[in-house]
């Protein structure tokens, strides 16, 4: 059967097609092969993406994107070039793809904003040549997403810099503290710039060196790195990228997703989704659900298109996180069945 349509996208010459064509040949390639591909298929897919990028629809970049970003079945050339893309579609290859140089990470950081900075902070391995140029670079959330980042590894000179850093900002003394605490090896390495007579290392924290209650103390001014986590669903942990690719192709029922998080009791995930697949703004949304129009709150949902049920179990946690009673539930449930839809369901963009 998809033997069948990719032959059928393939005869039809409208870039629409061409962009469904890689999309899907995208998705059997990233996840649907069940062995891994061998050198040539690597290169032959990957040179199939790189010549028709640029023509394709952002949507469908997006999606290849995300199903690529993760997996080593693509050329590192490929993954250097999605790198180079505007944030919301380089972002998953930044933080998470096993083949990205680190000659391209490095001129990333160096080049792009704090945002690209911040996704590199959070991969699973940050090599000392990239740790030293965002620390060059990067502002607190970047430095504090590094010092958090079990993967980070700092060379001294970083580790100089990141001292003098801490002098004048209590949040990034309380970060350093925090990764002596949790970090035997990083803690050697800031005893053994001690030893040496440093002039900058904050006194405080040299004294802490030795001394775990200190440490504690000082430590609790760190401030959480507030990364996504993204979604547990069927017990695979996706990103919000992946969820939104995968409600998109079909693949994750919106419904299914909104009643997770609504067992979550998670109203920011619920924002996000809500909005993501109406495309409306974060704010927007927020506003409506905490607003007092009922009749409103509803209309947006129908859009979304889920059942009566799903939205009544929505009612009662928007009560609960209004602080407010829920016994009109029942009558807007009824209200809600009996309305009209406001017009087609519109998916991600």
């Amino acid at each position: 059967m998809i033997r069948d349509r990719l032959e059928e996208l393939a005869r039809i010459r409208e870039p629409s097609a061409r962009s469904e064509l890689v999309r899907l040949l995208s998705a059997q390639y990233a996840d649907k092969l069940e062995r891994e591909p061998t050198d040539a298929e690597r290169y032959l897919f990957s040179g199939l993406v790189l010549d028709v990028f640029e023509q394709l629809e952002h949507s469908v970049r997006l999606d290849i994107v995300v199903r690529l970003a993760r997996t080593e079945r693509i050329t590192q050339p490929l993954a250097d070039r999605l790198a180079e893309e505007p944030f919301d579609l380089c972002e998953p290859v930044l933080e998470h793809s096993p083949v990205v140089s680190t000659e391209k990470l490095i001129e990333v950081s160096r080049k792009r904003s704090d945002h690209h900075r911040l996704a590199i902070a959070r991969r699973i391995r940050v090599p000392k040549e990239v740790v030293d140029t965002l620390v060059a670079r990067g502002t607190f959330p970047v430095l504090n997403a590094l010092l958090q980042n079990d993967g980070s590894e700092f060379a001294v000179r970083a580790l100089l810099a990141l001292l003098i850093l801490a002098g004048s900002d209590q949040r990034l003394l309380g970060a350093l503290a925090l990764r002596c605490a949790q970090d035997d090896g990083f803690r050697d390495d800031l005893r053994m710039i001690s030893q040496t007579d440093c002039p900058l290392m904050p006194p405080e924290l040299e004294k802490a060196l030795d001394d775990d209650e200190t440490l504690t103390r000082i430590a609790s001014r760190a401030v959480a790195d507030d990364r996504d986590a993204g979604l547990e669903i069927g017990g695979e942990q996706l990103s919000k990228h992946e969820v939104r690719i995968q409600i998109a192709s079909g693949e994750l029922s919106f419904e299914n997703i909104l009643l997770t998080l609504l067992e979550r009791k998670d109203m920011d995930a619920i924002v996000w989704l809500v909005s993501r697949h109406l495309s409306l703004r974060d704010g927007s949304v927020r506003d409506t659900f905490a607003s007092q129009a009922g009749g409103a709150v509803a209309m947006l949902m129908k859009e979304t298109g889920v059942g009566h049920k799903t939205y009544g179990k929505f009612l009662k946690f928007r009560c609960e996180w209004l602080g407010v009673g829920s016994s009109g539930v029942a009558e807007e449930v009824y209200t809600y069945r009996t309305m009209r839809h406001p017009g087609s369901k519109r998916t991600f963009n």
